[in-house]
């Protein structure tokens, strides 16, 4: 999460800033942060009211109205005059395609509003989200630092997106989507390509297709990834596989190998500036038999990524180092 890797890099300025981290007493990672600093205070607590309203800068990576503001509709209206605070976007993922309608300032009237390419900067300025310039920053996202290839392992990620069209189980056992998962999950000839090179098959899923999972008939040679994080993956796995999950931005930034397997043309967003095809990371592959052939050219080269496509990751990047939380917090400091 940004806001987690800003905050973690924020404690260790050695400056006048009061810093505050907010988090669900029942999440998993309230214990472990406060390994870190006293400073994390439970969602929705008297402590969390009064900072809201008495806090400079707001700094957030989801934007959901009720996951950030601790008061209740039906308060909300005592306090609202009392709020000053000057939101701070971070974002949870790269933006790809047109979100406007969900982003634009009407809505949210971001103070700041962080990008890791110009790329993603000039459609934010272009297109109806109605920002100014200074405004869409591109700082790069605080959690890029963590991410590193020192702990590499011998498997392939394979993280396909959710279908928000799919609502029950019936809809999910007739949709195209669980056809092409099912079938990549048991292909025995691609289990066999990764059991003679000693790799294994990691799947992590989607929260949504959590409810379904187990109408999935998954090979026992598959591991699924129910608990490591995102980032512990990225950093161990030696390949991705996704069709249009952003999360391969992450996995681009450490330039190893990815694969977009879109054998159905069944996931509707509103594009964007970036294409696929010519803006990729790795082959656009429509075909299982073609992406068994890619899969074992990447093993039996070092599971290297391609000289085009490194290009293309130090086009897209605007920054490739460690220094993005730095970047961001001193804008904050500044502005």
């Amino acid at each position: 999460d940004n806001a987690k890797h800003l905050f973690l890099y924020s404690i260790t300025q050695n400056d006048d800033v009061k810093k505050y981290f907010i988090l669900d007493k029942n999440s998993k990672d309230f214990s472990e942060m406060k390994k870190f600093d006293k400073n994390i205070i439970a969602w929705g607590s008297l402590k969390h009211k009064i900072l809201y309203i008495l806090s400079e800068k707001l700094i957030i990576s989801q934007i959901n109205h009720e996951w950030i503001n601790p008061f209740k509709e039906s308060n909300e209206n005592l306090v609202s005059g009392l709020i000053t605070l000057q939101k701070c976007f971070l974002q949870h993922g790269v933006t790809v395609g047109d979100v406007s309608i969900w982003l634009r300032k009407y809505y949210h009237n971001f103070y700041l509003f962080v990008t890791v390419s110009d790329y993603e900067r000039n459609s934010l300025l272009s297109n109806n989200y109605n920002y100014d310039e200074n405004v869409i920053q591109t700082l790069g996202f605080p959690r890029f630092d963590n991410l590193s290839n020192e702990d590499g392992e011998k498997q392939i990620l394979f993280m396909p997106t959710w279908r928000k069209d799919i609502e029950n189980r019936e809809a999910f056992l007739s949709s195209s989507f669980y056809t092409t998962i099912n079938n990549f999950l048991n292909d025995e000839n691609i289990l066999n390509i990764l059991k003679e090179h000693d790799y294994k098959l990691v799947f992590k899923p989607h929260m949504g297709i959590m409810p379904f999972i187990d109408l999935l008939d998954i090979n026992e040679s598959v591991t699924i990834d129910y608990d490591s994080s995102y980032q512990e993956l990225f950093n161990k796995s030696s390949i991705l596989i996704t069709d249009y999950s952003s999360v391969f931005f992450d996995f681009a930034y450490l330039k190893k190998p990815i694969i977009y397997f879109q054998q159905n043309d069944d996931y509707h967003y509103d594009k964007g500036y970036f294409d696929f095809e010519t803006m990729g990371f790795g082959d656009v592959l429509t075909s299982q038999e073609v992406l068994r052939n890619k899969i074992n050219y990447y093993l039996t080269n070092s599971c290297e990524m391609e000289g085009n496509y490194k290009k293309r990751v130090d086009n897209f990047f605007r920054y490739e180092d460690k220094n993005n939380c730095k970047r961001v917090y001193q804008w904050l400091l500044k502005h």
